[in-house]
């Protein structure tokens, strides 16, 4: 695999996980209410729709991995990599405790990037 899918994967995950930290955090505290159709509404805030613009952005970043990267390699190492943020973002930026089951998942989950990156 060439550093430029490597950056895009890194890049895909950075976004998608913030776009799912945002996107939680703003659908917590709702600030308006998105009317569609009367059967369907929404109570959204700023921050989620930053999140939901994030999300797009990811997706579109996905898009350009799998054109130039096989999807067998590239789909477990984008969601590994996700996970891997996410855990890291809720233990350093919202300074929650990890539990052990966590920490040794998070570990196997490297040792499985590390496994297919050889593959590549």
């Amino acid at each position: 695999m060439t550093l430029t899918n490597w950056l895009l994967i890194i890049f895909y995950a950075i976004l998608s996980s913030s776009a799912l930290m945002l996107m939680k955090a703003g659908l917590a505290n709702p600030s308006f209410h998105l009317q569609v159709r009367p059967q369907f509404s929404i109570m959204l805030s700023y921050t989620a729709v930053v999140g939901i613009v994030l999300y797009i952005a990811s997706f579109i970043t996905w898009l350009g991995i799998i054109r130039n990267t096989t999807i067998v390699l590239a789909y477990p190492l984008s969601i590994g990599l996700v996970q891997l943020v996410l855990v890291a973002t809720y233990r350093l930026l919202l300074h929650q405790r990890l539990s052990v089951p966590i920490v040794l998942g998070s570990a196997l989950i490297l040792a499985g990037i590390v496994v297919l990156s050889r593959a590549s």
